[in-house]
Parts: structure tokens; sequence; C-alpha cells
């Protein structure tokens, strides 16, 4: 914190418990000028906190100007006018920057955003992702940050979160038109990148890997707004000609050994219906 903005709060605490003296108002007038030209309500990460020490100084304005006419009247050396016009100007202008402030704090997260925007354009994925975080802390709804992490985290190879994250977005976001065509899209994009990789597992005799790959797949059709799956995806990842019955059996064992029941079912009744097929 500034040494300036840290006066702030010591300064505002300080009216808390203590009339201010007539000829002591110029000054405070002065300080508080101060104090409002050090606050900053464009930079996403501080303005929320700039916000707060804005309300600290306008709770000090108003418990001032509460008291402003006795303190004037028994102080006839002061201008009655001339300090009540000082005082109206610098709480003004507080307000002022307070619409301000609200205006800008309500559109912190698509700030956030469009900086994580900004740093994939450079290929910075770390800051990308840093800078979603804190639209999304903003803003946990931010359905364009959300399909930004959502594809970030698709081409690390995070399947699962990314999964999680989707279906939040189908199910908690209002889109607009434009987002639901970007959402769609996306959609494709991760079914084909989850098949692929399966399949891809599954050749290569990496039935572990492949195994979560297929809980995010199940987790991800069943969890479609709309039957997006048919009930044959899982065989389609593996059915290849070469090591199909072996690939299903193995599948079916490490999802037993994981206690996924229900996955190991099904993929031993692939098998079963595999060597039916292909006697």
């Amino acid at each position: 914190m500034r040494k300036g903005l840290l006066f702030t709060v010591l300064f505002a605490c300080s009216f808390a418990s203590a009339q201010v003296p007539a000829d002591s108002l110029p000054s405070v007038f002065q300080r508080w000028q101060a104090r409002l030209g050090e606050l900053d309500y464009e930079d996403p990460e501080i303005v929320s906190l700039h916000y707060l020490f804005l309300q600290d100084v306008i709770k000090e304005m108003d418990r001032v100007g509460e008291g402003l006419d006795r303190t004037l009247a028994r102080s006839p050396r002061m201008d009655f006018y001339a300090t009540k016009q000082a005082y109206r100007h610098v709480y003004g202008k507080a307000q002022r920057l307070n619409e301000i402030f609200v205006a800008h704090k309500s559109v912190v997260d698509n700030e956030f955003f469009l900086r994580a925007m900004e740093e994939m354009a450079y290929r910075d994925t770390t800051r990308a992702m840093y800078n979603l975080e804190r639209a999304l802390q903003y803003n946990p709804l931010n359905a364009d940050a959300m399909l930004l992490k959502c594809k970030i985290l698709l081409a690390q190879g995070q399947y699962q979160p990314c999964v999680d994250l989707i279906h939040k977005v189908y199910t908690e976001t209002t889109l607009s038109e434009e987002q639901e065509m970007a959402v769609s899209d996306f959609t494709l994009e991760l079914y084909d990148r989850l098949y692929t990789h399966g399949s891809t597992l599954v050749k290569s005799g990496r039935s572990a890997e492949a195994l979560e790959v297929f809980l995010a797949l199940e987790q991800f059709c069943n969890n479609m707004p709309s039957g997006y799956c048919n009930d044959d995806y899982y065989k389609g990842i593996v059915l290849s000609r070469e090591g199909v019955y072996e690939s299903y059996l193995s599948i079916a064992r490490e999802a037993e050994k994981r206690g996924n029941h229900e996955m190991s079912r099904k993929f031993y009744q692939y098998a079963e219906e595999y060597l039916r097929k292909n006697e």
C-alpha cells in the first residue's frame, strides 16, 4: 500500500472521535483533495481497494459536514459562505469520483478478460490465466472468461477441469447469440479432442491414461443440456481392428481396480459384444 493511501486510512480514523476545529478546515479540505487525487479507478488490480478508500473519505466528509454549520457559527473569524463553498466543492468532487468508481468497478471482470486476450496474442498462457482468474473472481459467471479458460485447459490437456467448466457455462450462464455460437464450436472441438486422444491412448496400450479421458468424456456427454453423444461413444473410441478386445478388457480392469464398477461393467460388456460379433 502506498504511503499516501495508508495515511488516508489513518487520516479518516482521526475524525471519528474528535470535532474538527474551524481553523483546521482549510487544511482538512486540502488533505481530502490530495487523497482524492491519489485514487486510481483505471487499474483493475486496485480499483476495488481504492473504491473502499474513497468510501472512507466520503464518510469522514459526511461527519464533518453534519457539524459544519455549528463549527462555523462558533468561529466568527471564518468566512461562513466561502468555507461552505470549499466544502461543497471537494465533496462534489468525491461524489463524482464515486460514480466513476462504481461504473469501473462493475466492469472490472471484463477489463481482466481483455488483458487475458492481449496475453494470449503473445502466447503467454500463464499471464492470461492469471487475468482470467481475476476476472472470474469478480464475476464467476463471465462467459467469455470461462470459455477462454476452457480453451487453455484443453490445450494443456486438463480435460476434467475443462469439462467441469464448460458444463458450468451451459447450466449457469446466460449467453448471447454470439457466445452461444462460440461455445457450440468449442464443444465440438472438446468432444473431438477427447475422442481422438482416448483412441490414441488405447491403441498405444496406455489404458490407465485412457480411462481418465473416458471418465471426462462420460461426464461431458452425460451433463450436456441435450443428447450430444450417442450410447456408443466409448466403442467408437476403440474401434480399430487391432487389439480391440484386449483394449476393452484392459480399461475394464483398470476401472475395476479403481472401484469404478459402472465403467468396468460397460467395458466388460463391450468386450463380450465384440467377441460375439467377431467370432
